[in-house]
């Protein structure tokens, strides 16, 4: 379904643990402690930021990871929010866009989320 989507490089980056698909005509934004992939007219906004669980915690980060995604509207948009898991880091994602009919795409694009220590 998302072959023609290709994994974006990032060297380095905060996600490289990470398998994230996205179209190369996303423009890549490195924010220091979070990365952004913004579409050209911007109607498709994907966000990513890491947890990383060090220690004994509290609560366990497959607490996190279990929660549901959610799907909602968001000012004259959309949003889904999802976490996920991989070892001791929680991915954080929140993919921001326009149309309700998107969100099979959004929702794509977080399921085939993986996690691959390298």
């Amino acid at each position: 379904m998302f072959n023609f989507l290709k994994k974006h490089k990032r060297e380095k980056s905060l996600l490289q643990n990470w398998q994230i698909s996205v179209d190369d005509s996303y423009r890549f934004i490195n924010n220091g402690d979070s990365i952004q992939f913004v579409n050209a007219d911007e109607t498709r906004i994907l966000y990513f930021s890491i947890l990383t669980i060090t220690g004994k915690p509290l609560l366990t980060g497959e607490l996190l990871s279990r929660a549901p995604v959610t799907v909602a509207p968001k000012g004259n948009g959309w949003q889904l929010k999802g976490t996920k898991q991989g070892d001791s880091e929680i991915l954080v994602c929140v993919f921001d866009f326009a149309s309700e009919s998107d969100a099979v795409w959004a929702k794509g694009v977080f399921n085939a989320i993986t996690y691959s220590k390298r």
